[in-house]
């Protein structure tokens, strides 16, 4: 088996954990990194050892010893990275958004399939032990029909302001909480139903808290609420908050945070699955058991992500996180902005 070499682009905290996977993973290898801040370059290459450094991510495109790359940049520099990366021939995972709005993935979807290249949007949480056990726990049937989602992330005070305050400056974020942390709840929820394809979207938005951070530019919402529905007849109910007054049932999570709560809870005919706390809702003979549910799996989500990208890139199994559903999630967080500015509901193209 051939070894493959990487690139990551991009030397922060995703970078990192990136690194931390190919160095696990036999038969993959860290060619090279890319940054544009020396220290935190330098920090990168201390830690991880890369063959070679780059200040620009041309360059590291450049390397024809590159065989795929790993985008760990601010959303706005996604698409253009991405798509230069596959007009150099490197397959590439995208950390998530995958792009700034549906166009732009649309783009990159035709680019990937043009050249037979594997696009790969970054979701590591479709790997995570509670969501591997969920997807067996539906593939056996035992929920029956899933007919509805209920997919939260909100937070009491937790507005990121990033480097240069880019998180709350949509042209260079697209969005606010909905493509921040969202993206994670909605993805979650809707790859656990299979990902059917989204027909119509009714949302409002909202943006309420600014005062809470000091940045020159806040254009994005800190909330959003999405009703989607589904071909197959189902729904999926998003809540999403960077900050919002929560009541005292929220968790109280991280200092930054505030009270938070991530969870996602899938409806169906036979039972009702919830990942947090993991628990299986029951009918057994016309009475409602309740099943406390433990995953046994171990491994690290950033770890089997990388496997299913470096089998996806020889051929040996199917993106699990593929161009196409990048597309259609960027449909919905779409549709969602396009319903909250309209005041009605509308449809997914």
């Amino acid at each position: 088996m051939r070894t493959l070499r990487f690139g990551i682009i991009g030397a922060g905290w995703p970078g990192q954990q990136h690194a931390k996977a190919i160095a696990a993973i036999p038969g993959t290898e860290l060619r090279a990194c890319s940054d544009t801040n020396d220290e935190r370059l330098q920090a990168f290459r201390h830690e991880f050892s890369p063959m070679t450094t780059f200040a620009e991510y041309h360059e590291l495109l450049a390397d024809g010893e590159i065989d795929a790359v790993i985008i760990c940049l601010p959303n706005f520099l996604h698409f253009p990275a991405s798509l230069a990366a596959l007009e150099a021939g490197k397959h590439v995972l995208c950390e998530k958004p995958p792009t700034l709005n549906a166009a732009e993935m649309k783009v990159l979807r035709d680019a990937a399939a043009k050249r037979n290249l594997v696009y790969f949007f970054g979701r590591q949480f479709r790997f995570a032990p509670a969501l591997r056990t969920a997807r067996e726990i539906i593939s056996e049937g035992k929920l029956g029909t899933i007919y509805r989602a209920r997919a939260t992330w909100v937070r009491s005070r937790g507005i990121p302001p990033g480097v240069d305050s880019w998180f709350t400056d949509k042209k260079r974020s697209g969005g606010g909480a909905l493509i921040d942390i969202g993206v994670h709840a909605l993805d979650s929820a809707w790859f656990l139903m299979g990902t059917p394809r989204p027909v119509s979207i009714s949302a409002k938005v909202f943006r309420n808290f600014a005062h809470f951070v000091n940045a020159p530019v806040f254009n994005v919402e800190d909330e959003a609420h999405a009703f989607i529905r589904f071909a197959n007849g189902s729904i999926i109910e998003l809540e999403t908050s960077w900050a919002a007054n929560l009541t005292d049932d929220t968790p109280v999570g991280p200092e930054w945070v505030g009270r938070e709560s991530n969870n996602c809870v899938l409806f169906g005919t036979k039972a009702t699955l919830r990942l947090r706390p993991f628990t299986l809702f029951e009918d057994q003979n016309g009475k409602l058991v309740t099943v406390p549910l433990q995953s046994e799996y171990t491994d690290n989500s950033f770890e089997m992500q990388l496997r299913n990208f470096a089998d996806a890139i020889r051929g040996d199994a199917a993106p699990i996180n593929n161009a196409e559903q990048a597309f259609q999630l960027m449909e919905m967080i779409d549709g969602i902005y396009a319903s909250s500015e309209l005041g009605r509901e509308v449809p997914v193209a």
